[in-house]
């Protein structure tokens, strides 16, 4: 794998889910990794390791997995309620 640092950041107890297996990142290593509930992660099993860092996804994956309409977009309706605070309107 050729990593340039590598810090030990604790154990984990593996789990089951179903039919999966499943382990629990402890919070600081997903600070470290800059990711969150919901993020895409890829996995290396080198051996006895295992790597898990953030994906790469392309501009064009990235648009396929966005709402194709604006009606779609999340919207922040407590924002547009509320009213001017500063130079907003000028």
């Amino acid at each position: 794998m050729g990593a340039a640092f590598l810090t030990k950041f604790g154990a984990a107890t593996l789990r089951q889910s179903g039919g999966s297996t499943i382990l629990a990142i402890p919070k600081s290593i997903t600070q470290a990794l800059l990711v969150d509930v919901g993020s895409i992660v890829e996995l290396v099993v080198e051996g006895r390791s295992l790597s898990v860092t953030p994906a790469r996804r392309r501009l064009a994956d990235r648009l396929a997995a966005s709402p194709k309409s604006p009606r779609s977009w999340p919207r922040d309706d407590d924002a547009l309620k509320n009213s001017d605070v500063g130079r907003e309107l000028l």
